[in-house]
């Protein structure tokens, strides 16, 4: 049986109205986007399951190609140290790789 899938943290709030508030949160294993949901119970409503790292991912990467972001940041050092063999100039290299 695979382990159960469980959010990363539970976040305590304080409301005026209703004191302390508890959220669940749990971290996209692609983009690292911080996703909140009240309970578990409507955890699926906020989260999906990549079918390929079998983790909790947000709903902007669900339905994307597994891409996790150990892999992504891999690939980007692999990309840099051919750019340097390559010779390209370090302005090139620092100018491409911006936050989307």
């Amino acid at each position: 049986m695979p382990p159960r899938l469980k959010p990363g943290a539970v976040g305590e709030y304080f409301d005026p109205e209703f004191g302390v508030v508890e959220q669940h949160s749990s971290t996209c294993a692609h983009c690292q986007h911080g996703t909140e949901f009240p309970s578990l119970r409507v955890m699926f409503d906020h989260v999906d399951v990549c079918r390929g790292c079998m983790k909790l991912i947000c709903l902007q990467c669900a339905g994307k190609p597994c891409r996790p972001a150990e892999k992504e940041v891999e690939r980007q050092e692999a990309e840099y140290r051919l750019a340097l063999k390559i010779g390209l100039p370090a302005v090139f290299i620092d100018a491409k790789w911006r936050c989307y």
